[in-house]
């Protein structure tokens, strides 16, 4: 099984005001890589430094694992882009290939206005 990741929300409607630190907007999915779960999974903004993202403990060791990440705001349109490294360390392959016939790889983006 390939190791692969996916954003599922950028919440925009639920951004969280922290005061003199400002605003930040919750940026969420899921990682997998089967039995060999996930150690780290990393948030990047338009192309900027990879930062890293909080992981909920698994239900098992062969479930998805659910990250989060605040990012803080800044109005304007970003592309948001999530990786993984599995629990053996093997980080996910960022080219993009067809499933067929070793499973898909690439890594998920999810651009949006804010």
């Amino acid at each position: 099984m390939q190791i692969t990741s996916f954003i599922d929300a950028v919440g925009t409607d639920m951004m969280n005001a922290r005061g003199a630190a400002g605003t930040t907007v919750p940026v969420g999915g899921i990682a997998h890589a089967g039995a060999r779960g996930i150690s780290r999974v990393e948030v990047r903004v338009d192309n900027g430094a990879w930062q890293p993202a909080a992981l909920r403990h698994p239900l098992s060791e062969t479930t998805w694992v659910v990250w989060r990440y605040d990012w803080p705001f800044q109005a304007g349109q970003h592309t948001f882009t999530v990786r993984c490294t599995d629990g053996l360390g093997a980080m996910q392959v960022p080219e993009p290939s067809a499933p067929h016939p070793n499973g898909a790889t690439g890594l998920n983006e999810r651009r949006v206005m804010l």
